[in-house]
């Protein structure tokens, strides 16, 4: 019985191991996109406009609110930012907990301005990396779809998970970030059974792809 089982896990081990080197042949295949040539002050408009929106949107709630003088600790990616706004938020006192690839948490009963404060403050103390901000030109959605139906897909339903019929490319670039939208992974989020389950398929099967914002 243990021969038989060692064979069984050992068989397991060796079509992860071939799926995984699949994937990262495919994923080498793909033509990274050609990203358009920002400039530093380009980015650093681009991040201004994000810390004037926020201030905006806190000032909009609470007008008399005391804005400190904030700096900036890092800049972010997009799949760091809900852990960064939790641990920075939960040093402030309040709760926030990083799940399902985006932030939990709301302002205590009575707390909604000094809460709101500080959320503007870890935002622009974390801002997201600009250029993950910048709307995505027709090449790197392009590289998107390509990603998504080449690798993403096949290491979805690998995991046995089923993924929506893709439309056509031409058709995706031309809805893209539009309401209805083909979204890969809408039923992977109605299936995963746990927070651990999500989070695995996650790493494995990541959603961003590699190069989308120039590597």
């Amino acid at each position: 019985m243990r021969v038989d089982g060692f064979r069984y896990f050992a068989g397991i081990t060796l079509s992860l191991a071939a799926l995984a080197l699949t994937l990262t042949s495919c994923a080498a295949a793909l033509r990274p996109p050609d990203l358009p040539d920002y400039s530093a002050a380009d980015l650093e408009a681009q991040t201004a406009a994000d810390n004037q929106r926020a201030l905006d949107a806190l000032l909009l709630d609470f007008p008399d609110a005391e804005v400190p003088e904030v700096e900036r600790v890092r800049l972010v990616s997009l799949e760091e930012w809900p852990t960064a706004m939790a641990d920075c938020l939960t040093a402030q006192g309040y709760l926030a907990i990083a799940e399902d690839g985006g932030l939990s948490t709301a302002p205590p009963f009575g707390q909604e301005e000094p809460y709101a404060v500080a959320y503007y403050v870890c935002s622009v103390e974390y801002p997201i990396n600009p250029r993950e901000m910048i709307p995505l030109v027709e090449d790197q959605i392009r590289y998107l779809y390509d990603y998504y139906t080449t690798v993403m897909t096949p290491c979805l339903e690998a995991e046995g998970y089923e993924v929506p019929e893709p439309p056509s490319r031409q058709t995706f670039i031309s809805t893209y970030g539009q309401p209805g939208s083909w979204a890969p992974y809408r039923l992977v989020a109605e299936a995963a059974s746990s927070q651990e389950e999500w989070d695995r398929i996650n790493r494995l099967c990541t959603q961003t792809p590699p190069e989308l914002f120039g590597g």
